[in-house]
């Protein structure tokens, strides 16, 4: 089962480690899917939000895939 994070800065050390980071976009937020070894860890934000998220685990070289 996956695990839901409401602190971003939590999630942000997640994504650091991830394997691959997985992106779904609904019309009003944007899930993002961290998957580790031994959990999925998901957070919901605003569009504006996951894009500054995104940009900084670019720049990491963490792989990110669009669902």
């Amino acid at each position: 089962m996956p695990k839901e994070v409401f602190l971003l800065a939590i999630w942000k050390q997640y994504g650091e480690k991830a394997e691959e980071v997985r992106v779904r976009r609904y019309q009003d937020y944007v899930k993002l899917k961290a998957r580790l070894a031994g959990y999925l860890y998901t957070i919901k934000l605003p569009p504006d939000k996951a894009e500054q998220v995104l940009a900084e685990l670019k720049s990491k070289n963490v792989k990110i895939e669009e669902v």
